[in-house]
């Protein structure tokens, strides 16, 4: 059972493979290094995933420092459930084209509604 309160519990979390959403809508995938009382995050081997529709690309971010205010949700990987997953991994320049022209439709219904 865990003892552990707040941001003391992710001490468990340490060396395990993590997914951390950021409230700027990113998301890292990322080895947990070390963690402080503020929930400061380091993650070791980092990725950022980006997804649109049924298609994601990783781009490699090494170690990324994540201050703990800007973390929405953490959570643990499955890595037997991850190499399962029902979408195609695409290189990151297609990715990152796919999620420029998402914005830009998203833009354009905007300006529509204005």
């Amino acid at each position: 059972m865990n003892c552990l309160r707040g941001t003391a519990s992710l001490i468990e979390e340490l060396d395990k493979k993590l997914m951390v959403v950021l409230r700027d809508g990113r998301t890292l995938i990322g080895y947990l290094r070390s963690v402080d009382q503020f929930a400061n995050l380091v993650l070791h081997r980092t990725i950022e995933r980006i997804h649109v529709g049924t298609e994601y690309g990783d781009i490699p971010r090494g170690i990324f420092v994540v201050r703990g205010d800007n973390v929405v949700l953490l959570g643990e990987m499955d890595e037997e459930k991850e190499s399962n997953l029902p979408l195609k991994q695409v290189s990151v320049d297609e990715i990152l084209e796919a999620q420029h022209n998402e914005q830009e439709i998203g833009r354009a219904s905007c300006r529509e509604r204005v």
